[in-house]
């Protein structure tokens, strides 16, 4: 199976990797053709056009930034023909967004599956991603050893828009979750408390979520140059839960909160570091 990869960043590559490792034909398409070069070592063969890598393809696989990549890497060329290929979708866009995109890829004779994954570097390195696929049992099981490449987890959820929607709900609580973390940390360090000891009660009380340790040497020493999940990336998916939660009739102040803190950290030149950035906002450094 020839699988055409756009989108060869942080996630991108790692995932791209695995899967021509694990025999299939990969054939990349990254924005900054550059960035994708390496992946040469592992088998991928790099097109500098994303309709030169599409063309012999029967999957394309996109994992770009936003719903504005996703339109610009699929639709650049008009004259393409998605007939007997299929697309599936794994950035983090929005329920509707995928719906669209849907629609023009089976205007234009192919299928579509929608497939965001939670995770991060590591977990795409490792194929531990967690996979959650929105689309007909028939398309799960055809293109099911692809997901199960990429990760450990690959769940079913439903329908186009089924997938996308869970993975909001999973993405604002990285926001709200670590925001809450990062006030507590900086309040028991003010008032001189050992962090040590925070960390040990935390662990053992049903407060504790493994989000913290992941994120807790960050914080301690100030640290975010090791991007996993980019600040202005956090603040696309806050914002697109912010819109999809108030469709819902649900009151998402908490989100709106964490949206000024990230906004706040882009303003401050923080945007491509990774989101634990957030705790120099929330706690600034008094040195």
């Amino acid at each position: 199976m020839k699988i055409a990869f756009l989108g060869t960043g942080l996630m991108g590559a790692p995932m791209a990797e695995r899967l021509a490792k694990n025999g299939f034909i990969v054939y990349a398409f990254n924005r900054t053709a550059a960035k994708a070069k390496h992946l040469e070592n592992s088998g991928v063969k790099i097109f500098e056009q994303a309709d030169m890598a599409m063309y012999d393809c029967d999957v394309i696989i996109t994992m770009v930034s936003d719903y504005k990549a996703v339109n610009a890497i699929l639709f650049s060329d008009f004259s393409f023909s998605f007939k007997g290929k299929t697309v599936i979708q794994m950035s983090t866009i929005s329920p509707e967004q995928n719906l669209q995109v849907k629609k023009e890829i089976e205007a234009g004779g192919g299928s579509f599956i929608e497939a965001p994954v939670l995770g991060g570097v590591a977990q795409a390195q490792s194929g531990e991603l967690i996979v959650m696929v929105g689309a007909s049992l028939e398309q799960f099981q055809n293109f099911k050893k692809i997901f199960s490449v990429i990760g450990n987890n690959v769940q079913l959820i439903g329908e186009v828009g089924k997938a996308s929607a869970i993975k909001l709900a999973y993405n604002q609580l990285i926001g709200t979750m670590n925001a809450a973390f990062c006030m507590s940390l900086g309040y028991i360090k003010d008032k001189g408390i050992n962090q040590t000891t925070f960390m040990e009660i935390l662990r053992t009380s049903t407060l504790y979520a493994p989000a913290f340790d992941k994120k807790l040497d960050n914080y301690s020493n100030r640290d975010y140059d090791k991007t996993n999940f980019s600040v202005k990336l956090l603040l696309k998916d806050m914002n697109l839960a912010i819109d999809e939660f108030e469709k819902s009739g649900i009151d998402c102040l908490t989100v709106k909160g964490v949206k000024f803190l990230l906004e706040r950290a882009i303003y401050f030149e923080l945007g491509e570091k990774d989101y634990s950035a957030m705790y120099d906002v929330i706690a600034p450094s008094k040195e």
